[in-house]
């Protein structure tokens, strides 16, 4: 199980984490991949930062530590978006999340103690709707490969510009979050069969959640369980939310079946006639 924070500065992270951190500019990317780096070369992990252009990241990362050695040794990489995420091309979230798990296992035959990842992912999130989808798909995977083992801390960067609308969703796939002076209220995990909802979903998350949890499950066929015991609190905008989703899932054949709610969030959830099966305590 996941546990919900806010991060409140780019550093402490570990291999297994999945954090989201939002940026207002230029200035604000490089004070936030510079700590992340170095701790990262401190630790003796391989480093890889992708972003709009070399030249731009090249830029961001001027005050990192013996910059000039780790790219010569190749201990940092710096790739431009379009070179990590193919040009002109929709985003394949599976065949991506194969690329990191291979570059993890070629740090680690270098010497390397793991793979630590920033990347800017503004350009994925600027491709409408279907771009979304597959962006969001791609953040459940990436957040699988994160949890199951390999040594890989990542950290994914969104341009705060792009606006709640897009960044809402995103955000919650993450369990490490950072968006402004925002605390954290709810997480969208899909580590292991289930899917599961964490923290407090009310009316100012309940629009978020939505597309990230149809977009998730929507891919499935048959029956997704989507596990409630980690939901601190669910108010009536949350419990329509996922009235909503439960009926535009039944359109494409995905039956979204909700377990373990514990007793306060079940008594919203009845209101729907979505209560099914056992209560927690």
């Amino acid at each position: 199980m996941t546990a919900l924070r806010r991060w409140y500065s780019p550093t402490g992270l570990h291999p297994g984490d999945h954090a989201c951190w939002t940026f207002a500019d230029a200035a604000g990317f490089s004070a936030t991949v510079v700590p992340f780096l170095e701790e990262g070369r401190q630790r003796g992990e391989r480093l890889l930062l992708v972003g709009e252009s070399q030249a731009a990241m090249l830029a961001a990362v001027s005050s990192l530590p013996r910059r000039a050695e780790l790219l010569a040794s190749g201990q940092l990489e710096i790739l431009a978006a379009a070179d990590m995420y193919g040009s002109g091309r929709a985003l394949d979230p599976v065949a991506q999340v194969q690329h990191f798990r291979g570059a993890v296992d070629a740090a680690l035959d270098r010497g390397h103690h793991g793979l630590r990842v920033a990347a800017d992912g503004s350009v994925l999130a600027r491709a409408g709707s279907e771009g979304r989808r597959q962006l969001h798909i791609y953040e459940r995977l990436a957040d699988e490969l994160a949890g199951s083992g390999p040594p890989l801390t990542g950290m994914c960067l969104y341009d705060a510009s792009l606006g709640d609308d897009v960044l809402g969703p995103l955000t919650v796939l993450h369990p490490i979050q950072h968006h402004g002076d925002r605390e954290p209220l709810g997480h969208l995990s899909a580590r292991g069969p289930r899917l599961a909802l964490h923290g407090d979903v009310d009316l100012s998350l309940a629009d978020h959640v939505f597309p990230a949890l149809v977009d998730l499950a929507g891919g499935a066929q048959g029956e997704v369980v989507l596990d409630l015991w980690d939901l601190d609190f669910l108010d009536v905008a949350g419990a329509r939310m996922l009235k909503r989703a439960v009926r535009r899932l039944a359109e494409v054949g995905v039956d979204l079946r909700l377990v373990g709610p514990r007793r306060a969030v079940a008594r919203c959830l009845e209101l729907f006639d979505l209560l099914d099966g056992q209560v927690s305590a």
